[in-house]
């Protein structure tokens, strides 16, 4: 993260692109739009073979990708405890579906604080995400076609799907990906010029600190408008002053407006899981072993779970909800923020759950004014 997200953030979703030099955080956070394709790949890697699969991909696929025209960066996620700090925690006892929470209004409109904890499910699926960001719908469109290319054209004609056969898929179990528009973002970065796409410098950092938290909320798509300016004015706003917050970015499954749609060029692709739960992706092996060029695609499962992930970072040790309460209180002396969360965010919202991570390395960071 150069620029890389050093001053990234999570949570739904980031972006523009990306960087070089360490980022700061503006005096007065703002959010505003990021490149608009965000395609997560979600990675099962086979036990003990993570840090091998970070430098194979590192050099058989991210090398490829980050030459890509409109490519802005990636961001490499695991739920594998680090170590040396336990990062991120295993999952708490009991494993709940049912879990508590202090906000949740069943389908906005049951206070039952309590979270139907689907996080517990999808853990169960994956233990890497991989995030890759491009500017425009074009641009998503063409991406794996000229990663292929790229190849091609440097190894004699030889297919990627062949060599990822022999040298990346090996490593995992299983791999899928799910692509989604990003809505907007508070990452702020410098930009660095290089030799990767664009011009751009996307050589990826390790991310520090490495604590990263991805929400997911289940909004229609007719309270969206509503959700993001609450989250834009109540969790934002307070969430962004305490130190050591890096951004956020919200990403959606749901189609943009008209003047959106324009700009980004997007044609309405796909968002979310898709219609099939197998679904072809040359290459691929079964636990590693077996070549079935076939995903199993576990977002099908999910889709109708939720519309919204918000990515955001913060240091160890934080204890964010007793922050957000002192910084709420100093414009609001005396008064209960969850009470108001309670009334202006989860109105908008039929679900929420939370997922916890911890950032190996990353080049993602959204241009000033994307």
């Amino acid at each position: 993260m150069r620029c890389l997200i050093r001053t990234l953030q999570t949570a739904v979703l980031i972006v523009g692109v990306l960087c070089g030099a360490p980022a700061t955080q503006a005096a007065t956070p703002t959010m505003r739009p990021g490149p608009a394709a965000w395609i997560e790949e979600y990675w099962d890697v086979k036990p003990g073979k993570l840090d091998e699969f970070v430098k194979v991909y590192r050099s058989e696929v991210y090398s490829l990708s980050r030459k890509v025209p409109g490519y802005r960066g990636y961001i490499m996620l695991t739920s594998i405890p680090d170590a040396k700090t336990g990062y991120p925690p295993l999952p708490r006892e009991p494993d709940a579906l049912l879990t508590p929470h202090y906000g949740i209004q069943l389908q906005a409109k049951t206070l039952t604080e309590r979270s139907i904890d689907l996080g517990n499910l999808l853990r169960r699926t994956h233990n890497v995400v991989i995030v890759h960001s491009l500017q425009t719908w074009t641009d998503a469109r063409s991406f794996r076609a000229n990663m292929e290319k790229t190849y091609a054209a440097a190894h004699s004609g030889g297919k990627l799907a062949d060599h990822l056969a022999a040298t990346v898929f090996p490593l995992a179990n299983n791999y899928w990906e799910t692509p989604f528009r990003l809505v907007e973002t508070g990452l702020t970065s410098e930009v660095t010029k290089g030799h990767d796409a664009d011009g751009l410098d996307l050589e990826p950092h390790a991310s520090s600190p490495a604590e990263w938290y991805k929400e997911y909320f289940e909004v229609t798509a007719r309270d969206l408008p509503a959700f993001i300016e609450a989250y834009r004015n109540n969790t934002f706003a307070t969430m962004s002053q305490i130190p050591g917050y890096q951004g956020v970015t919200i990403v959606t499954t749901l189609p943009p407006d008209k003047d959106e749609a324009a700009r980004t060029h997007f044609k309405g692709e796909q968002l979310g899981g898709p219609d099939q739960f197998y679904v072809p992706q040359p290459g691929v092996l079964m636990d590693g072993t077996v070549r079935t060029d076939t995903s199993i695609n576990y977002s099908v499962l999910f889709k109708p779970t939720f519309t919204i992930i918000t990515y955001y970072q913060f240091p160890p040790g934080v204890k964010m909800l007793e922050e957000m309460q002192r910084i709420f209180e100093q414009d609001h002396p005396g008064q209960d923020r969850i009470k108001q969360v309670r009334e202006q965010f989860f109105t908008h919202i039929q679900n929420h759950w939370d997922m916890h991570y911890r950032a190996i390395e990353t080049s993602l960071a959204p241009l000033p004014g994307n």
